[in-house]
């Protein structure tokens, strides 16, 4: 009988995604706004954003391994409920005193050491409701349920954030985080995982020695994470200096900010449904992966020199092209692993990226103190070009065959622990 990719499941998971993420959005938008409000310093915002990431450079190490021995569904909904208590706690703490810097870094802490949980618990729940040969379009849909939201819901989250300040963005979070779990708890599936009544810390380091041993022996998998490492600090001049430039510059607002999040969001969205209606073809993901790569150098770079409607068109563009490349690389990478090793796997490049976004953007931070943007922009792009040509283009490295993946036959592409 021919599977679907549309099941009960995977209802239950978008649905469940699609209202966590609409809170998302408003607090992420929001606690990059507050920050710089209320501190007017690149350095402060880049140190918040910075001290936020430490938990996913340690905890992946440590939650990796425990997740591949539990139910990843029950790790993924008793975490949710945890995070909601957390959202609730902080909001009637910034009700009855206020913004306060100290107490934000710790939420931001605690936000993300739970989130790791999430992030890592999730990455081995999406891939085992769905078929290998739905890869593709089931990606394409996940990977656009972010890029919708932060369209409908980044201005409305301003809107509520210039109203009635923090304490209602936590709220709302908290309910959707809630709503989210309850969804997720309905979902019915036999996951794969080590099945082991107690772990030894042995055992735990055999369990983590053996996904260091399954990268060392995938190049084409260590190449990948080796240049995303490096694209995600290209990255960190655009993430970090984006909201201050807004800020800063006189011909610019709030509203502008908001509208090109709606923009180049939307251009994610549009490249999600690209994704799912056309198929690329399997010989064709890792040319159409180099291009895109190209044109993020080529149209990032001189960001912060363009007018205001060119920097719009260019994150409608690059939202189109992005999203066809992060489904390209998250389908093929989670098609090969073995569910025995995803949750490791994925909290080793978990831990990498994180690392570079931290180091990046304590640099960028520090580097926005001192030099316009529009050349640290410019500069950070060389990361990027470094990771296509060192990393991803050498046939040595094999990622050529990991993008070209066969869907009709995933055995084949399977790589022995």
């Amino acid at each position: 009988m021919k599977s679907k990719l549309w099941n009960r499941n995977f209802i239950l998971a978008v649905v469940g995604m699609v209202i966590s993420a609409a809170g998302d959005v408003g607090l992420t938008v929001a606690l990059g706004v507050v920050v710089f409000q209320q501190t007017g310093s690149t350095m402060l915002t880049a140190v918040f954003g910075a001290l936020s990431i430490i938990p996913r450079i340690i905890l992946p190490l440590i939650i990796g391994p425990i997740v591949d021995r539990r139910n990843p569904l029950k790790v993924l909904v008793r975490n949710e409920i945890i995070l909601a208590i957390l959202f609730f706690a902080t909001a009637i703490i910034t009700i009855f005193w206020g913004f306060n810097y100290t107490l934000y870094l710790v939420f931001s802490l605690l936000l993300s050491c739970f989130g790791v949980i999430s992030q890592i618990a999730s990455s081995s729940v999406i891939p085992q409701i769905m078929e290998k040969e739905h890869y593709m379009r089931g990606y394409a849909v996940i990977n656009v349920i972010y890029p919708l939201c932060s369209v409908l819901f980044s201005p409305v989250a301003l809107f509520l954030f210039d109203k009635f300040g923090m304490p209602i963005i936590l709220i709302a979070y908290g309910i959707t985080t809630l709503i989210d779990a309850a969804l997720e708890s309905r979902i019915k599936v036999d996951f794969a995982f080590i099945k082991a009544k107690k772990t030894s810390i042995k055992e735990y380091g055999q369990d983590l020695a053996s996904a260091f041993r399954y990268l060392r022996e995938d190049k084409a998998i260590l190449a990948v994470y080796f240049a995303f490492t490096l694209i995600m600090l290209s990255d960190c001049s655009t993430s970090v200096l984006m909201y201050p430039y807004f800020n800063t510059n006189p011909l610019l607002t709030n509203d502008h900010y908001a509208l090109m999040l709606s923009i180049r969001s939307a251009g994610y969205l549009v490249g999600g449904l690209l994704h799912y209606v056309i198929k690329i073809p399997d010989n064709k993901r890792f040319m159409i992966a180099i291009f895109v790569y190209f044109c993020f150098i080529l149209l990032e770079g001189p960001l912060y020199l363009m007018p205001f409607g060119f920097l719009c068109a260019t994150r409608f563009i690059l939202g189109i092209l992005g999203m066809n490349s992060a489904n390209i690389r998250s389908s093929s990478i989670q098609a090969r692993v073995p569910a025995t090793q995803r949750a490791k796997v994925n909290a080793l490049f978990s831990i990498m990226t994180s690392a570079a976004t931290f180091v990046g953007g304590l640099l960028v931070g520090a580097l926005g103190e001192v030099f316009p943007y529009w050349t640290i922009q410019i500069g950070f792009q060389g990361f990027y070009l470094v990771a296509i040509l060192f990393l991803i283009l050498p046939k040595r490295f094999g990622v050529k065959k990991l993008y070209n993946f066969v869907t009709a036959k995933p055995e084949a592409n399977s790589v022995t622990a």
